[in-house]
């Protein structure tokens, strides 16, 4: 099941890549720093990727939080994302000279694992629905012992 929604997440997150990239190439050709540029292009992908996990990815999950306080928590988990993206892409253009298109595409996979792991983890945590199995579960036993 995990590897599912690993696989799912991925694949909205390659959506995510060409929104992404689909911001970011036409601001770096109208001149924008590819800092400045890498920032609004992660908003433009931050909100599609959300929408998308929400209906397919974790569809389902975390039922007890409200789609304000997982829409913040999403975007939250993506910027420190976003901080680990940046440092990645300031080193391979910085320091070791890399064409700024390609290391923002190498810095995008290099955190796609990390991204998931936060909202898996915080975003769409199920913890009231494993509390409620549980203790189904448990009433269930108790009643086969009658």
């Amino acid at each position: 099941m995990l590897l599912k929604m690993f696989v799912k997440f991925s694949m909205i997150g390659l959506s995510g890549v060409g929104v992404n990239m689909a911001v970011y190439v036409p601001l770096m050709a109208m001149g924008v720093n590819y800092m400045t540029a890498a920032v609004i292009s992660f908003l433009a992908a931050v909100t599609n990727n959300f929408v998308w996990n929400l209906l397919w990815t974790f569809k389902g999950r975390a039922l007890d939080k409200s789609l304000k306080r997982k829409y913040i928590t999403f975007v939250a988990c993506s910027t420190v994302n976003l901080v680990a993206n940046l440092m990645i892409l300031r080193l391979l253009v910085e320091q070791l000279g890399m064409n700024a298109t390609f290391a923002q595409l190498i810095a995008i996979g290099a955190t796609g694992a990390l991204n998931f792991a936060l909202n898996y983890a915080i975003t769409f945590s199920d913890r009231r629905s494993r509390r409620e199995e549980a203790a189904t579960t448990h009433e269930a036993c108790n009643y086969s012992n009658i």
